[in-house]
């Protein structure tokens, strides 16, 4: 068991890598209690340890942890209804233990996992409660926007993220432990996914040479093939197939069907898929999100002049998120801004707020403020 936390010397590399999740984006859940209330305490599973032994698994039970969650809140009343795999990016100098250690106690999100699979494929159970390993993303399936720590059983595994291989006997433990988790709780195989699913723009794990092979220049791994893997491993035949457990589709959400894509989605919802495919991307977690059957999209609205493409939400000055995104790929469209990836990083900074100050001023309006409004969008897209 681990014991005395000890602060460890790479604390501080791991924690801004830009890989590892010591992140305070993702200690963010839209289902949190307003700042000053009494946390909602709720589910803590209790029963982790145990379905992870039943299913022939070596575990690992650190002190406390049937006690331990996020902020004081548990998952409601209900199961989780997803489970969200990542990497540690942290070197093989901190398996197990110092790696335990800094997950459940030491970080300044802690407890950042439910779980954590070391490289000899033993598990550690870390936190009974919600963790803060997800955060900011999705939607996804059955997963509201910014809703996944509350919903979901986070795990972590000892990988550095920058090419380290993933061992045999880890990848097993991985997915053997992922699908007794499954099973245990009733997770759907569609609700299995990877950071990188959920925060495309933010994330890239689990990454590295595995059999599950890799989908981007990060090496993110191919999750249709981790998915098959569980699927096989709970005795499960054919194809994956994700949950329908969705709300309703409405004239501002669209439920993708197998073959859609941003393109044709566009064209379908919102007219102009030559225009308007990357503002519905940005709002629903980015272009490089990958869509699958049963996902729920949010469609951008709100009137717009003849022409002019759904209005995705004002952006301001520090806000982050899906519509400051819309705003960024907008913005690169009409070459306000350059296309790279410092502007598609969801974050309304310094740089975004000249650029729109300095659009607005061009156009000749005394009350230029940077802000990114309805007015402003109309503009951009050649309205009044």
């Amino acid at each position: 068991m681990a014991t005395e936390p000890h602060l460890h010397p790479d604390a501080t590399r791991v924690a801004v890598d830009a890989f590892a999740d010591c992140d305070p984006l993702d200690a963010v859940d839209s289902r949190d209690p307003p700042p000053g209330s009494t946390p909602r305490g709720g589910r803590v599973l209790l029963d982790l340890a145990d379905v992870l032994r039943h299913a022939g698994l070596r575990v690992h039970e650190v002190d406390g942890w049937p006690q331990r969650q996020r902020g004081g809140t548990g998952y409601g009343q209900v199961d989780p209804i997803g489970i969200i795999v990542h990497h540690t990016a942290s070197s093989s100098g901190w398996d197990g233990e110092p790696d335990v250690d800094y997950l459940a106690l030491e970080c300044d999100v802690a407890p950042m996992s439910n779980l954590y699979v070391d490289r000899d494929g033993r598990w550690w159970v870390l936190a009974g409660g919600a963790t803060n390993t997800n955060g900011t993303g999705g939607p996804w399936g059955p997963i509201p926007l910014d809703s996944a720590n509350s919903r979901v059983i986070g795990i972590e595994a000892g990988n550095n993220g920058v090419g380290e291989p993933w061992p045999d006997v880890m990848q097993d433990a991985y997915v053997a432990g992922v699908a007794a988790l499954a099973d245990a709780y009733g997770v759907e195989a569609g609700n299995i996914l990877s950071h990188q699913e959920w925060a495309p723009t933010r994330k890239v794990d689990p990454a590295g040479p595995s059999r599950f092979g890799s989908i981007n220049e990060s090496h993110s791994w191919d999750m249709d093939r981790f998915r098959a893997a569980v699927n096989e491993a709970r005795g499960h035949s054919g194809p994956v197939t994700l949950s329908q457990s969705h709300p309703p589709a409405s004239a501002s959400t669209y439920l993708v069907r197998p073959g859609d894509s941003w393109w044709s989605i566009a064209e379908e919802t919102m007219g102009d898929p030559t225009r308007d495919w990357r503002v519905l991307a940005g709002a629903n977690g980015g272009p490089h999100r990958q869509l699958h059957p049963g996902d729920v999209l949010t469609i951008p609205g709100g009137a717009a002049a003849p022409g002019v493409p759904p209005f995705p939400g004002e952006a301001k000055l520090h806000d982050r998120g899906p519509v400051v995104l819309a705003w960024q790929t907008a913005l690169i469209a009409h070459d306000v801004i350059s296309d790279n990836a410092a502007n598609q990083d969801s974050d309304y900074g310094d740089g975004m707020f000249e650029a729109v100050l300095r659009l607005q001023r061009s156009w000749g309006w005394s009350d230029a403020d940077g802000v990114a409004g309805k007015h402003t969008w109309s503009k951009l897209h050649g309205g009044d």
